[in-house]
């Protein structure tokens, strides 16, 4: 581990304060990516200002001086953590960049020098603390001040903005804000105001809005509880739309966003959602009254953004209709999200950047229509690259549009919970991701013609017997097919063609009583999966012609399968071999030894008719992990385990007729790993230091014997390694 003074030299700034055997620890890593990432290139660490009688119950984060290249001071802390060392700090240590640039980091919980020179900071509040610490005041050029709080703020200290006049960026987003009042109360003095970036805005009421109309805010807003703002007479609100530096804009009624995708891209950094994280942990505020439709219309109408936005949610929107916002052109991404009363869908085809749309909780459209792509656009959602519909549980009619050229630009499309939608537009652009679900059966005709899909899924489609043509095998370019949830399919079309697919996955379709020709066309394949597949009794061979690429097996909780007829001496890339709750399977397929590569093992649910392990397991000198479970018939393990000479992890559960373990376990000395539960009698044998079977597994580093786990039949196994 790194010195303080070699990190120093790396990062080029000097590290004092330090005693020389202080080492660097780990404990906080994310924190100082995350504060990098998102702070403008700040430099700056976590730290604790309680002093050593706080006990971590207080922390800040105190940064100063932009840094010139961020780029340049990310790549220099990913070289140091390359080599084996975490740039973080002491739990209560203190790090304070000065305005001479140079890193002071002062120990055991001493405060800076100076707070006046402090002009990046984070207060973390723990244990039901929502205090600002009294010093920080002093920095009344206060430029970023971030707020977090394990309690709960009730409301932002009027002193926050009587104090720092000088703030160019506030988040509040992650100090759970509480109450009507609960944002400033009106707390920012009437003197030039230098805030230029609010993440959250909390709404207590109307006068909140007006204090926003006083901002000029950039970057990225989140404007959350509207639902306060009630009995509005008309005050020509006109605050978004002098906003020219807005790019993200998210405008929420009722649970501050909760379970909503961010609209903002940058949002997906570790700091960012330690801010969500905290958000979503306070409690849910429940209103008396329901808001009102036309008043929430007249709202949502007033906070018309400028036309620079690029990115714009609307979430929990309690109105009927969408007001028309035709000056914003140039949205990249659009999101309405539980806006339940709305009867129809905004004009949005005539936003010729749109690339990004996700249409959510439509419970009241019953038709989408002309008005959806703007009757006077030539090219109805020309950019548009990725439409998502979710739950319109009404939605019988989806038209197209006068123009033929529809959509020509979408490459991925999701329809899901849309289980009225009968008629939808023949959409005639190169989709490559297409996902349905919950819907009719009817909606995949819709897509036969399709030939260039590269993802596929198809789930819980209840009337779905067969597909349409020789849909989806009429997509060579397929890599990924997924048909899950299909209660009566009872045959697939031919999947010779499919040459580019690596992975299948069939589930849950009980009345399929054969997988598709041609899965032996198939070597580009890497993954099969096939689960509660009941009708099913046997498996066709894969990879016959040529060679395979197949790594990954794994068939469950297939009642009726007696064969595993696989062309096993084709897989010779197999590494992983699942066979769980086959009941009616009496043993292991044919041509196991030539799965050279296989490399775990899991044999789970068994009939009582498996008594042995085959003798070809033998041949298997690179399997790692072996794992057998709930094989009553099961009666001993074989001698020649010793000749497994790479196994790793060994696990045994609920084989009662086994009786005792053979010798040969005891020249496995590569096991790291054995788990043996609910086998009585090896229990007894195991006993340490006392039982017979203990010194042929005394030699294994880890070991559990004892009561089993509790596991559910559809649950994948987890093999050890």
């Amino acid at each position: 581990m790194r010195s303080w003074h070699e990190i120093g030299s790396v990062l080029g700034v000097e590290l004092m304060g330090l005693e020389p055997g202080d080492e660097i620890l780990g404990r906080n890593c994310d924190w100082i990516e995350g504060w990098l990432s998102s702070w403008f290139g700040a430099r700056g660490a976590l730290v604790n200002s309680g002093g050593v009688q706080g006990f971590g119950m207080k922390f800040d984060l105190l940064h100063t001086q932009y840094a010139d290249d961020i780029s340049e001071m990310l790549d220099k802390l990913e070289a140091v953590r390359d080599e084996g060392s975490k740039f973080n700090l002491r739990e209560r240590s203190v790090i304070h960049v000065r305005r001479e640039t140079d890193l002071t980091i002062l120990q055991r919980g001493f405060p800076p020098r100076n707070y006046a020179q402090v002009r990046h900071s984070s207060v973390v509040c723990d244990f039901g603390s929502s205090m600002i610490p009294e010093q920080l005041y002093e920095a009344q050029r206060l430029r970023t001040l971030f707020l977090f709080s394990e309690g709960n703020f009730r409301e932002v200290p009027r002193r926050v903005f009587l104090s720092f006049k000088y703030l160019r960026e506030l988040d509040l987003s992650g100090c759970g804000l509480q109450g009507r009042r609960a944002l400033i109360d009106m707390a920012l003095p009437q003197t030039p105001n230098e805030l230029q970036t609010l993440p959250l805005f909390v709404v207590g009421g109307i006068p909140d809005l007006l204090l926003l109309e006083r901002l000029d805010l950039h970057g990225s807003l989140k404007i959350t509880q509207l639902e306060n703002v009630r009995d509005t007479p008309y005050i020509g609100y006109c605050g978004l739309m002098k906003m020219k530096g807005i790019e993200s804009l998210g405008l929420y009624w009722g649970d501050n966003g909760r379970c909503c995708p961010s609209i903002d891209p940058e949002d997906g950094s570790p700091f960012t959602i330690f801010q969500e994280r905290k958000q979503n942990q306070s409690p849910i505020r429940s209103d008396r009254f329901p808001p009102d439709a036309f008043e929430a219309n007249y709202i949502l109408s007033c906070l018309q953004p400028h036309q620079n936005l690029k990115r714009l949610l609307v979430k929990g929107y309690p109105g009927f209709s969408f007001p028309n916002w035709r000056s914003l052109i140039n949205l990249t991404s659009v999101a309405l999200i539980d806006c339940k009363r709305c009867e129809g869908l905004p004009t949005l085809g005539n936003l010729t950047l749109l690339n990004s749309l996700l249409l959510q909780g439509m419970h009241e459209v019953r038709r989408i229509g002309g008005e959806f792509y703007g009757q006077s656009t030539r090219r109805p959602f020309s950019a548009l690259k990725e439409l998502t519909l979710i739950e319109f549980p009404n939605l019988e009619e989806w038209l197209g549009s006068h123009s033929r050229d529809v959509f020509p630009s979408l490459s991925k499309l999701i329809i899901k919970k849309c289980q009225k939608l009968k008629v939808m537009p023949q959409i005639i652009s190169n989709i490559q991701h297409l996902e349905l679900h919950d819907c009719a059966a009817c909606l995949v005709d819709y897509f036969q013609n399709l030939t260039s899909l590269t993802i596929l899924v198809i789930d819980n489609i209840e009337n779905l017997s067969s597909f349409p043509g020789a849909f989806p095998g009429n997509n060579p370019f397929l890599t990924s097919l997924e048909i899950k949830s299909c209660p009566w399919l009872y045959s697939l079309p031919t999947f010779e063609d499919l040459t580019a697919l690596k992975s299948l996955t069939i589930r849950w379709c009980e009345k399929l009583s054969y997988l598709p020709k041609g899965l032996q066309n198939l070597n580009a394949l890497e993954s099969l999966e096939i689960g509660d597949c009941h009708s099913l009794m046997f498996l066709p061979e894969v990879g016959t012609r040529g060679s395979s690429n197949l790594r990954t097996l794994s068939i469950e909780n297939c009642s009726n399968l007696t064969s595993l007829s696989m062309g096993m001496k084709n897989l010779t890339s197999l590494e992983h071999l699942i066979i769980m709750y086959c009941p009616s399977l009496v043993t292991l397929p044919q041509g196991i030894r030539h799965l050279s590569a296989l490399q775990s093992l899991t044999i789970l649910g068994c009939c009582t008719e498996f008594i042995s392990l085959p003798e070809e397991l033998q041949n298997l000198t690179g399997l790692h992990s072996l794992e057998i479970r709930s094989c009553p018939g099961l009666e001993a393990l074989p001698e020649w385990i010793d000749m497994l000479i790479s196994l790793r992890s060994l696990a045994i559960s609920e084989c009662h007729s086994i009786r005792l373990l053979p010798e040969g376990i005891e020249y496995l000395t590569g096991l790291q790993h054995l788990s043996i539960q609910d086998c009585p009698q090896l229990l007894e044998r195991c006993r340490q230091g006392t039982g017979e079977d203990w010194p042929k597994i005394a030699h294994v580093p880890y070991k559990h014997i004892g009561l089993p786990t509790l596991r559910h039949p559809t649950e994948a196994s987890s093999s050890s390694s």
